[in-house]
């Protein structure tokens, strides 16, 4: 039965594709966006400019609608010396939870992530019960750990449910920003002899996490958080994978992580010059190094459908996707 469902942060890669499939499925979509809605160009939905720290918009975004899915966030892997990522992570979701309970809707979709929770140590499982990171954490990370928590402790209430997904790295097409992780994988496909660093991260496909995310609408358990992993993969893999899915063989050089240690002045220096953030930082290394090479979906599996395609399938379509939109 299609239903009204909002989508905040509608424009970013996971809520344009979380758009798209609600729309595939024949709900009526309601999306808002903060300043470049060129991801959402063509589609059949509701366009709203806004903020979620703006409970005016929220209102008029949230207005006759049955669920809302939270996908705004802001991602940093540099800080955040003006607080806005702590504010937007923190006071967002807990204004869309105050005017979703205002207006009458029937849930609400968290999307939260995987940065959320201690990646150490690797012999434990890692699951949805995983320990949340603390005050003194990366500032993205204790962000969004706070920000799923205040979301979770209203899951009680009566008058709405409360579901949290938790994706992990994010991969696929329609990135039209791109990400970094979309961005530095472009990257590699184009070098004749790759250098990539030691270490790994567990990857979904942006896809996966929007149709899950769409699924915890009719079967997502209040108060439940749902793991939606993909597979572990080292960036030399990665990169093996990029030249089959090419066609050809060339030598990967692989840098130890004390290596991007040395690069971080220089890393900040060139973005210093070029006026953009710094893709080598501490919360980037700290990434590929701890990342968890055993994250469990099991739950997400069974009570949300979550199955994640091969990487191969991805990147493929991926960088297909990327050479479209370059024409």
């Amino acid at each position: 039965m299609p239903q009204k469902i909002a989508v905040t942060g509608a424009s970013g890669h996971i809520g344009n594709v979380v758009c798209r499939e609600l729309i595939k499925r024949g709900h009526e979509v309601r999306a808002q966006y903060h300043s470049d809605a060129r991801a959402l160009e063509g589609l059949s939905l509701e366009l709203f400019q806004g903020t979620v720290l703006n409970k005016d918009d929220l209102a008029i975004l949230l207005e006759g609608c049955d669920f809302v899915i939270h996908c705004a966030a802001i991602i940093s892997i540099n800080g955040d010396k003006s607080g806005i990522v702590f504010k937007t992570n923190t006071e967002g979701p807990a204004n869309v939870l105050s005017v979703a309970i205002e207006k009458g809707l029937k849930k609400m979709v968290h999307v939260s992530s995987v940065h959320a929770v201690e990646d150490l140590p690797h012999h434990t499982p890692y699951d949805e019960l995983r320990p949340y990171k603390k005050q003194g954490a990366f500032a993205y990370d204790f962000s969004k750990a706070t920000g799923e928590q205040l979301v979770l402790n209203n899951s009680k209430n009566k008058d709405i449910e409360v579901v949290v997904v938790r994706p992990s790295c994010v991969v696929g097409p329609y990135d039209f920003k791109p990400s970094k992780m979309g961005g530095a994988l472009y990257d590699f496909s184009r070098q004749k002899l790759p250098i990539v660093p030691h270490g790994g991260y567990d990857i979904v496909d942006v896809r996966e996490v929007a149709n899950s995310a769409c699924n915890a609408i009719a079967n997502g358990k209040n108060g439940e958080v749902y793991l939606l992993a993909g597979r572990y993969h080292s960036f030399k893999e990665l990169v093996k994978i990029i030249h089959n899915i090419q066609g050809v063989s060339r030598p990967i050089l692989v840098t130890p992580v004390w290596v991007l240690y040395l690069a971080l002045p220089f890393a900040w220096l060139y973005s210093q010059i070029m006026g953009n953030d710094a893709v080598v930082t501490m919360e980037s290394i700290t990434a590929i190094r701890d990342g968890h090479p055993q994250m469990n979906h099991a739950k997400a599996k069974v009570e949300l459908g979550h199955s994640p395609r091969p990487i191969s399938e991805t990147l493929s379509d991926l960088f297909e996707w990327i050479k479209f939109q370059r024409k």
